[in-house]
């Protein structure tokens, strides 16, 4: 199934519903005291955040060798001196300490390297499509998909007028998409949609509440979007909005199809039949509130 990521690392889980989510997100409450960041060396050994490289990026030292980012582990050319004799160019004598890239002006192989640069570092914030081989099903019965990425810099500086209050540039950020399946196709209109749509906001309202509840009390903030209104249900007031078939979700691995005369939000895995909402914590996303959300047994 291919699917769009706003990060190769994320959390998926399938529920029967949001409530058995709920109960686990009490039950791991308490597990903070006792959390311990994952060490690197342990990171492998973790099947829940994945790192994927495009095959490109792989150089000879490994993922993300700065010195040689394009297809095939080609580098820029950086050395003025070399390009120099190769231009058949007279040498230029300068003093000792003398940089001489200081003065003279950039050339193009320099504005290739800076874009290569910006490139390797901002490439997690590249949405990607691939193949997720070993991401979760839903079974049958599964009505609620829980979805967590860590949220990049692209994404921040996007969402930081959301909440006014905090600074979310810094520190870890998480989104948390809870995507509840709907017995009716929410591109249609009837009073049958409209009914199971406000079930389904009242449901998402109590559960996010419970849930934030949870983060809060092992010492984290959270906060989610009121979907009808598309504002942080627990923040302070702001004028910008983040409602369920805003372009940002596409980011998120969910597409917006554009019906002409209103659009609505596609799943990758039940269409448009779901109900989408959206949580914010500053919760490591190997945190056991994030990571450990199971069926309730």
């Amino acid at each position: 199934m291919a699917t769009k990521l706003i990060h190769c690392r994320r959390v998926v889980t399938y529920l029967p519903n949001l409530r058995a989510a709920v109960i686990q997100s009490k039950a791991f409450s308490s597990a903070s005291d006792q959390f311990e960041p994952t060490p690197p060396e342990a990171a492998e050994d973790s099947p829940r955040v994945q790192t994927v490289w495009p095959d490109h990026m792989l150089g000879p030292l490994g993922p993300q060798d700065k010195r040689f980012p394009l297809p095939g582990c080609i580098g820029p050319c950086v050395n003025t001196r070399r390009l120099a004799q190769d231009l058949n160019a007279k040498p230029v004598l300068v003093s000792p300490g003398f940089d001489i890239n200081a003065v003279l002006p950039p050339l193009p192989e320099h504005r290739h390297f800076d874009i290569a640069e910006q490139f390797l570092t901002s490439v997690d914030e590249i949405v990607v499509e691939f193949v997720e081989s070993d991401m979760s099903r839903p079974s049958a019965t599964d009505k609620m998909e829980y979805r967590a990425h860590a949220c990049p810099d692209i994404l921040r500086k996007e969402f930081k007028e959301l909440f006014p209050d905090r600074n979310i540039q810094e520190g870890d950020l998480t989104i948390v998409n809870i995507s509840l399946k709907t017995e009716n196709d929410m591109t249609l209109w009837s009073s049958e949609v409209e009914e199971e749509r406000e079930a389904l906001l009242e449901t998402f309202i109590q559960g996010a509440v419970e849930i934030c509840q949870a983060f809060e009390d092992s010492g984290f903030w959270a906060d989610f979007i009121e979907p009808t209104s598309g504002k942080p249900f627990k923040g302070p007031h702001t004028n910008f909005t983040l409602f369920e078939t805003d372009e940002r979700y596409r980011r998120m691995g969910f597409d917006i199809l554009d019906l002409g005369c209103c659009k609505v939000i596609t799943h990758p895995v039940w269409g448009t039949n779901a109900y989408i909402g959206t949580l914010f914590s500053n919760a490591p996303l190997n945190h056991p509130l994030v990571t450990c959300l199971k069926p309730d047994q």
